[in-house]
């Protein structure tokens, strides 16, 4: 997708604060340490920030060799409730051992992250279900059970494996075949 095509797809999933990831995924040949993966992050925090990085997120792409793709939290962050819970991680760790504590303030950066993405973090609820090609269970089997559900259905987009159903929260007990996260990314590009 172009930047238009992004933009008018995730028009709703933009403003407020939001984690942006290029990702080269495990599956796709990226490495799992996480000193050789290639990864990128950054948090925007309203709409015009968010089409900044994604901007400088497909031009990175299109220089790679690598499969990148780029994901965003389907649900804004509470910047407060992250603060919270780095700060009560950071206390922790001072009853880690010496190797544990200086671990983690040399990897700071991901820790903060880890805290934003937490999902006792986000301001908002939205589910994702996740159809993929190979799955029994078709896209339109799960529309129509949303439907009688009576669910709505925020967003709906294409993936490389399938497809994401964008929703309303609901109790996911009601629709057990599915593939349901809770607090999911959006594929914004592959």
């Amino acid at each position: 997708m172009n930047i238009k095509q992004i933009q008018e797809t995730f028009a709703n999933f933009m403003d407020g604060n939001r984690m942006i990831m290029l990702i080269h995924r495990g599956k796709e040949g990226g490495k799992n340490n996480r000193g050789d993966r290639v990864s990128k992050r950054k948090i925007s925090k309203n709409k015009e920030e968010f089409i900044e990085i994604v901007k400088e997120f497909l031009e990175l792409k299109a220089k790679s060799d690598n499969p990148l793709r780029i994901y965003s939290a389907v649900n804004k962050r509470d910047m407060d409730k992250a603060i919270r819970v780095f700060k009560q991680r950071q206390l922790d760790a001072d009853y880690y051992d010496k190797e544990g504590r200086q671990g983690f303030y040399l990897d700071i950066k991901n820790r903060w992250i880890s805290c934003v993405m937490s999902p006792k973090c986000r301001a908002e609820t939205s589910f994702i279900i996740d159809v993929d090609t190979d799955n029994p269970v078709d896209g339109e089997f799960v529309k129509e059970q949303l439907e009688l559900l009576r669910v709505k259905i925020l967003l709906e987009y294409e993936t490389k494996n399938g497809m994401h159903i964008v929703t309303e929260p609901f109790n996911p007990n009601t629709l057990p075949e599915a593939d349901i996260n809770k607090d999911g990314l959006l594929l914004l590009d592959y």
